[in-house]
């Protein structure tokens, strides 16, 4: 499945117009805090950097959180940078079910320059720690 591409303007009008559409910045914890596109978005990484070496490892949970969290058939665009997280992102999504997904090119960066509207907003239904808990605990035990 090929996913679309989409412009930064292209992705603002989306997320604060449509219900159904959601944003997931899959940048780090700490790069979205640093800031990003303002409307409708959460926070689902799909690596982590170790602190010091640097290294990147996946994030195990990210399709858990993806699936307890929004609907298979709402729109969905995936950002991060000018990395490829987007789209690795996008992929693991598809994998997972959902039908619906964008990248936005460029990443937030694109976001930018088109001076679009930045917010370093965190708060719960945001934060990937506070979509993360419910999701865990959602998750059937093993008997």
């Amino acid at each position: 499945m090929k996913n679309s591409v989409v412009s930064a303007q292209e992705t603002f009008e989306q997320i604060n117009q449509s219900e159904n559409t959601t944003y997931i910045d899959v940048r780090t914890v700490a790069e979205f805090v640093e800031g990003h596109p303002k409307g409708k978005v959460i926070n689902i990484p799909i690596v982590f950097f170790h602190p010091k070496t640097g290294n990147t490892h996946p994030n195990d949970a990210f399709t858990l959180v993806a699936n307890h969290g929004l609907s298979h058939e709402d729109a969905i665009i995936v950002g991060a940078d000018d990395s490829d997280r987007a789209t690795v992102a996008a992929k693991s999504l598809s994998e997972a079910g959902f039908s619906n997904i964008s990248v936005m090119k460029e990443g937030l960066s694109g976001w930018r320059k088109q001076a679009l509207p930045v917010t370093g907003d965190n708060r719960p239904g945001v934060s990937y720690v506070s979509l993360l808990t419910p999701a865990r605990r959602a998750k059937p035990s093993k008997s």
